[in-house]
């Protein structure tokens, strides 16, 4: 089953072509990588799923709702996430905080000030870490993580997204 489909993505800047007629589909499961030398529109294909860019041509489709040119939260939301170059974690919180912060958020609870964070969906955010690798690690604080480990603290924080979290 085809999660994320991108059918003729174009963007450009000027005259200048940053992404001209891409497409892919993703299906339920799979890992998909898309490689290319500095310059060669990878990012901008990128902001352009996840809405922080609206395409001059194309359509990303999640599931079968269309999701072309929605606001970044809402594809958020949806379930699509992604990591940046420069990573962005909390690193004066544990790793295992981190995540729940992106639970907490995507169930809506963030402001829930009279109930302490720390001690709410252990659990779910433990089995984010486990599909991360990253279990061991999950009360070291993510400011002493290597660089691969962070990218893999990156690759759960999205994870919430999903239905049924937390």
């Amino acid at each position: 089953m085809t999660m994320l489909r991108v059918t003729g993505l174009s963007k450009s800047f000027g005259g200048v072509s940053a992404v001209r007629d891409v497409s892919f589909a993703v299906a339920a499961g799979e890992m998909l990588a898309l490689i290319g030398p500095n310059g060669a529109g990878k990012s901008t294909c990128f902001n352009m799923v996840g809405g922080q860019l609206r395409p001059d041509a194309g359509v990303v489709t999640l599931g079968d709702q269309v999701i072309t040119g929605q606001r970044p939260r809402a594809v958020w939301a949806r379930g699509v996430g992604r990591t940046f170059q420069i990573t962005a974690t909390f690193a004066s919180m544990t790793v295992r905080e981190n995540v729940q912060v992106a639970l907490l958020s995507a169930a809506g609870r963030l402001a829930g000030w009279w109930r302490p964070a720390a001690r709410q969906c252990v659990a779910e955010a433990a089995a984010l870490l486990d599909q991360v690798g990253l279990s061991a690690q999950a009360d070291r604080g993510a400011g002493v993580l290597a660089y691969g480990d962070l990218k893999r603290l990156e690759l759960a924080v999205p994870c919430p997204t999903r239905p049924g979290c937390c």
